[in-house]
């Protein structure tokens, strides 16, 4: 695999690169579109990251009020087997639902104009993870969605405050049910182990339980599903909290933790190691560090800064991440300049590739890296990709329909006359690099044999042997 240099030129492998890494890859057309805007403004034109709410209308959703009364009705119902069946059919029609919203987010990734919200949304949701298997409410899941794409770009402080006053999250972390005769340690524990600090530091057992008490009196209605303070539920009490003493609410709590530098290591770290795939070295490292406590926690020049460095570009990172199951497969499509399969597809690709949105497997969020890939995923990839050019007969869970391809577009006719070229275009279009030229001649010989009039199955099949490839796991 061809290496690139931090110091070469503006390429189209780094244009490939940096939409594939603050986004979810592109075709052809779209990397030289890119390219053509220079290293500076390509990523000025991705940190823009305006809304573009208008193209995608929200799936329709049962309001949380009305599922609240419904269950509730049901649950009052004398117990038996009408009980057991209105339950059953409440609960499917959620998850009917939460199908809709994942879907609709899919097709968000897949279609936006702004590919860097998109790409940092889907890291908060698997930061600040919550799951519905506790939620239970497709409502609450789409608008905690919401909360995280309308601050991704944007404030860290701000976000981590607008979580901590999310009803998904305040369920899913029993927030909700702390009060000051009884503070649940739940929330406050993960704030600092998993969402700000890192298990183990700065902070103490004794500074869990002070942010709990601190926490205490944040209720979520049950009938709206709706933050509310209640005071009478609050500890307004002193509190010492990293150190300092004071009458402290959650808010505050937030504030002391992120005047705290290991804070700002903490999530330039993650953010630099979820965009690169590598670990930052120390000078990187504390860069980034300062670049977040100097803009006050704001996202964006933090992605500025790793988005233009120097090590972004590097060998040791360019073509080294493995795709996780959602890039996999949204890239496909982008590569192919085709829809996604049909929405139940889409469900049993990344319910077998262990990535479904919604149901992270616990708190801590997806471990990705090479966790996402192995022996029998590999396998698995290589067969789901076949299946989605429609290159093999077996179809996917209810669907036999593989996705629509124009090939005409893929191989146009004068490129389908010379092998050689058809397979360099495929090289890039699926790998953003040229094949080894030991694969290149195996690619070569594999269209020869077809030939010499190269059919559209012998593109789709072409195309299956390169998403087949070690090579096309990475990106």
């Amino acid at each position: 695999m061809p290496a690139t240099n931090p110091g070469d030129a503006w390429t189209p492998l780094l244009a490939a690169h940096l939409v594939s890494r603050a986004g979810f890859g592109g075709s052809p057309d779209d990397i030289a579109s890119l390219h053509s805007l220079g290293r500076k403004a390509a990523v000025e034109h991705l940190l823009a990251g305006d809304e573009d709410a208008d193209m995608f209308p929200p799936p329709e959703l049962t309001p949380v009020a009305d599922a609240y009364w419904a269950f509730r009705q049901a649950n009052m119902m004398a117990e038996g087997e009408e009980k057991r069946e209105a339950l059953g059919d409440l609960r499917r029609a959620q998850l009917d639902q939460l199908r809709a919203v994942r879907a609709w987010w899919l097709q968000r990734m897949r279609y936006t104009r702004y590919p860097l919200r998109e790409k940092m949304t889907l890291f908060w949701h698997g930061h600040f993870a919550t799951s519905f298997d506790k939620i239970n409410s497709a409502s609450m899941m789409y608008q905690q969605n919401e909360t995280l794409r309308n601050h991704a770009l944007g404030n860290f402080k701000s976000l981590t405050k607008d979580i901590s006053r999310d009803p998904a999250m305040m369920k899913y972390l029993d927030l909700n049910r702390s009060e000051a005769r009884r503070p649940n340690e739940n929330f406050a524990r993960e704030l600092m182990e998993l969402f700000t600090l890192g298990e183990g530091v700065r902070y103490t057992e004794v500074d869990v339980r002070e942010a709990a008490r601190a926490l205490t009196g944040y209720k979520m209605t049950p009938a709206s599903g709706m933050f509310r303070y209640q005071s009478k539920a609050a500890d307004l009490t002193e509190k010492t909290f990293l150190g300092q003493t004071g009458t402290w609410n959650g808010d505050d709590v937030i504030d002391i933790i992120c005047k705290q530098p290991e804070c700002a290591a903490f999530i330039s770290r993650k953010i630099w190691v979820y965009l690169a795939g590598t670990e930052p070295g120390p000078d990187l490292h504390a860069r980034l560090t300062r670049k977040l406590q100097d803009a006050n926690y704001e996202i964006k020049p933090l992605l500025r800064e790793i988005l233009l460095s120097p090590e972004f570009y590097s060998p040791e990172v360019v073509r080294h991440q493995v795709k996780g199951p959602i890039q996999w497969l949204v890239q496909i499509s982008q590569s192919l300049e085709a829809p996604l399969p049909p929405p139940d597809s889409c469900e049993f690709i990344l319910r077998s590739m262990g990535q479904v949105l919604f149901a992270p497997p616990n708190v801590k969020g997806w471990a990705g890296g090479r966790s996402w890939i192995n022996g029998s995923t590999y396998l698995l990839r290589c067969n789901l990709a076949g299946t989605i050019v429609g290159a093999d007969d077996k179809p996917l869970q209810k669907s036999r329909d593989a996705i629509p391809v124009e090939w005409d577009r893929i191989a146009p006719a004068e490129m389908r006359k010379n092998p050689g070229a058809l397979c360099d275009s495929l090289a890039f279009r699926f790998l953003s690099v040229p094949l080894e030229p030991g694969d290149r001649q195996k690619v070569i010989a594999f269209l020869a044999k077809r030939g010499p009039d190269i059919s559209d199955a012998t593109v789709r099949d072409c195309a299956h042997l390169i998403m087949s490839t070690p090579e096309f796991q990475l990106t």
